[in-house]
């Protein structure tokens, strides 16, 4: 628990994700997304099932959010607003959520990070959420099976993280998303700023919504790029790489953290050597 009186680093975020992950297994719920946040409510790591609805991403990021800013769960929220919790979601451009499955982490009676589930019922989010938070208090280690995609998304994780320490880079933030845009998993490893999580998703975004590299966007489309801001999430810099799965276009990776040429090579790299194939 000394650690956690700090921060919740990667390593805390993904036990609690894989304690989530086989609560729900356990119990024969239905396939979500999963969200862990820091004191700030900034994305310390984010997962995805494979037949879990692409909109449950962002609810259950915005649940861990609630839970670390609010410093109170979905269902404490949710009785003491007495039915006026939109008020404050308008106040909070939409992202404040009152749904139960948001719970808040604490350490040493201060709240230092949030948990989030989206995927069931009120009630099978909170005690899913629940789950990822006792395992904080849980000495061993979790090791949750998954679905194909998402365990190819852990694998692209695993072997960025690793070469980010071999060639002694900055921190980065890596971003997996499926080919529709949405992501899969996000993981800010330990010293990344905060602001590396929406451009690296932001990159992955881009280089699935055009099936090429990130940075190939502006001079392929400049013109339509140009004449309007159409979508926040474009983000034509390098460091979002498309790739190919069993002959087929399966999503992107997008990294954020270092100079863009190093993200993309970085990116690049990680795609080859996992055995993908590059796409654009």
């Amino acid at each position: 628990m000394s650690t956690l009186s700090r921060k919740v680093d990667l390593n805390m975020a993904i036990k609690i994700i894989n304690a989530m992950i086989i609560y729900a297994n356990d119990n024969e719920l239905l396939p979500g997304s999963y969200a862990v946040v820091d004191e700030g409510g900034h994305v310390v790591a984010f997962e995805r099932r494979d037949e879990a609805p692409a909109a449950t991403a962002d609810i259950a990021i915005d649940k861990a959010w609630t839970a670390a800013t609010m410093k109170a769960s979905g269902r404490i929220l949710e009785i003491i607003s007495k039915g006026q919790g939109w008020r404050l979601n308008v106040k909070h451009k939409g992202r404040l959520t009152i749904i139960p499955g948001a719970v808040p982490i604490i350490a040493n009676a201060r709240v230092i990070g949030g948990v989030g589930h989206s995927g069931g019922s009120a009630e099978d989010d909170l005690k899913i959420a629940q789950a990822g938070w006792t395992a904080i208090f849980r000495e061993e280690g979790f090791n949750a099976e998954v679905e194909e995609r998402l365990s190819l998304a852990r694998k692209i994780a695993k072997e960025a993280i690793e070469e980010v320490n071999n060639r002694k880079l900055k921190p980065v933030t890596v971003a997996v998303v499926d080919e529709w845009g949405h992501p899969t998993l996000i993981y800010r490893v330990d010293g990344a700023p905060f602001g590396t999580l929406e451009l690296a998703r932001d990159k992955a975004w881009t280089a699935a919504a055009f099936k090429t590299l990130s940075e190939n966007v502006s001079s392929l489309y400049s013109n339509m790029i140009n004449a309007t801001n159409w979508n926040e999430r474009l983000t034509p810099i390098p460091g979002g790489v498309p790739f190919m799965y069993n002959n087929k276009f399966a999503g992107a990776i997008g990294i954020a953290g270092n100079m863009p040429e190093e993200d993309k090579n970085l990116a690049m790299d990680v795609i080859k050597k996992v055995g993908l194939e590059l796409l654009g």
